[in-house]
């Protein structure tokens, strides 16, 4: 078994499906196919926390974006609250996490009984044919050997059908030791090989290097120049060529490792 390996589930995806169906910070032909299936005030409701509940590559997290992970048991996070335990450090929400997690109650059982199983089938169909073509890559060792920095952690591609236009690229903590990261499925093989790949080298560089948003683009130009040294030119990420043409001149120099790279781009 490889360290990448593509997996799902109903809740990440019902999460999703919300937001793409509410047009939170992205909208696609998912969201208008199943644009009935959610009231207009609910919609409304969960507009009103827009900026809180997505996320932007480089410029802001959303606060609320973690709720998400109470998609599939908002009885419980609602109770949570009521029961005056609250979520420690997010007291100034307490409204706006009741009436998310409600809407989240709203729909769930209808999400699970009438939409789920057409879109499990997708993510099946998806999971076997990409997980045959990584294990036989073995891209993680090969990444592992460019970078010099070894993982005893698995990645898990979580694939989600409704994400389209949306932030994807997403790594959270599973709390199970392994690294977890969310994926559209509206794209080819190829792209599929680039966005994992380029994320897997992310997780590598995090051992070695610290960093924070305001290094987004020295970090990330960083994961995709080894990413483009091990399987050619990406197609997702041409907005990094200048750290990417800068790393690959520095290597041209010399043997760098990673933070020696990341370092040396401070000049940008």
């Amino acid at each position: 078994m490889g360290k990448i390996q593509c997996v799902y589930d109903m809740n990440n995806n019902f999460f999703f499906h919300l937001m793409s169906v509410s047009k939170i910070g992205y909208d696609n032909d998912y969201g208008k196919k199943y644009a009935n299936t959610i009231e207009e005030k609910d919609i409304a409701t969960l507009k009103k926390y827009e900026k809180e509940l997505t996320m932007k590559g480089g410029e802001y997290d959303g606060k609320l974006f973690w709720t998400g992970m109470y998609a599939g048991n908002a009885s419980d996070a609602i109770e949570q609250i009521k029961n005056g335990q609250g979520f420690p450090g997010f007291e100034s929400y307490t409204t706006a996490l009741l009436e998310i997690f409600e809407v989240f109650q709203k729909y769930h059982d209808d999400y699970c009984k009438n939409i789920w199983p057409q879109e499990e089938k997708k993510l099946s169909k998806i999971v076997l044919e990409w997980q045959k073509n990584f294990d036989e890559e073995k891209l993680e060792e090969k990444a592992e050997k460019l970078t010099g920095i070894k993982s005893d952690t698995i990645f898990y591609a979580t694939l989600i059908t409704s994400i389209a236009h949306g932030v994807e690229a997403i790594l959270y903590d599973g709390g199970d030791g392994n690294i977890y990261d969310l994926f559209g499925i509206d794209r080819d093989y190829k792209s599929a090989r680039f966005m994992f790949l380029h994320e897997y080298i992310i997780t590598l560089l995090q051992k070695q290097i610290l960093f924070s948003i305001e290094d987004y683009y020295r970090i990330e130009g960083l994961a995709e120049y080894y990413c483009e040294e091990l399987i050619g030119k990406s197609y997702n990420f041409t907005n990094m060529n200048k750290y990417i043409d800068f790393y690959r001149a520095k290597r041209a120099e010399k043997t760098y490792s990673p933070k020696e790279l990341f370092e040396a781009a401070k000049e940008f």
